[in-house]
């Protein structure tokens, strides 16, 4: 397998990113592109080739496209299949064959007083995700930057990227800690049961962790707390629904566990800077 290293500074750029979807039966174009595509699948499996060598990019998987390499789906997508797909330039890259990965690698010469630190990236060309709703949170707020049309949407778009970039890095350095493990147990629980009635306290009970060991846990790897990553997650589908339904707002409130429809158009807008009717009215315009 592949790997892609590169340095940092100067930054990775970033083009342009959006989400796709290949129905069963559709399969991705021949091409090849002068650019880095990365594809992230959410749902479903694709079937791609690249240079001749064969990938099943699953669910929670992704594949960095590498320029100057033919690449087209060999095979149709057997269900629906949902993906990210990110567009970027790397000032200064090379492709070698799996290398090992270490902390000294990765900081390819500390900072002095006069020059930045300088660092060594080495992702992987596939590979499975680890903590996934990090991953997908990230995604999700690289792709919704495109509705705004505010000056600093690219930079946070930007910046976003970065942080997706250093999470492939990092998931090669570790392996799952105890405040990891007990993150993805309180995300797989959400996924779950979100449509539902959620407290804390539930949790923990279903857990068996204490409310404030959790509270811990998820502050040290995902930077929230319980309750607000639930409300992010349950505004996640919202914002799926309000972009693919012709549903009522209620009703979308009710389908993401939320009875009160106005405390639902107030959280929306609190945590997405615009109410539920513009986000859709700005989703179908794109």
């Amino acid at each position: 397998m592949d790997t892609v290293t590169f340095s940092m500074p100067p930054l990775p750029v970033f083009i342009k990113g959006a989400e796709s979807v290949f129905l069963e039966g559709k399969k991705h174009f021949r091409r090849t592109f002068s650019v880095f595509d990365l594809l992230y699948v959410k749902r479903g499996c694709l079937y791609m080739t690249e240079n001749g060598r064969e990938f099943a990019v699953g669910s929670g998987h992704y594949l960095l496209l590498i320029p100057g390499r033919e690449h087209y789906g060999h095979r149709p997508c057997e269900e629906r299949t949902e993906l990210v797909w990110l567009h970027f330039l790397l000032p200064d890259f090379a492709v070698v064959s799996d290398c090992g990965v270490s902390r000294q690698i990765v900081i390819e010469k500390e900072a002095t007083y006069t020059e930045p630190i300088q660092y060594r990236l080495s992702i992987r060309q596939y590979g499975e995700v680890k903590q996934r709703e990090r991953v997908e949170q990230l995604l999700s707020q690289i792709v919704e930057q495109n509705i705004r049309r505010d000056i600093d949407q690219p930079l946070r778009q930007l910046l976003l990227f970065i942080e997706f970039l250093w999470h492939l890095q990092k998931q090669e350095l570790s392996v799952p800690s105890a405040s990891e493990q007990i993150s993805a147990a309180v995300v797989a629980y959400i996924e779950k049961h979100f449509s539902e009635p959620i407290t804390l306290d539930m949790l923990a009970q279903e857990l068996r962790f204490h409310p404030d060991y959790i509270t811990r846990c998820m502050q040290k790897t995902m930077g929230m707390g319980f309750s607000r990553y639930l409300a992010h997650y349950r505004l996640s589908k919202a914002k799926q629904w309000l972009a693919e339904t012709n549903e009522t707002i209620e009703a979308i409130a009710k389908r993401v566990g939320i009875d009160d429809g106005a405390y639902f158009s107030r959280l929306f807008k609190k945590v997405e800077g615009i109410t539920p009717t513009e986000y859709r009215r700005m989703a179908r315009r794109n």
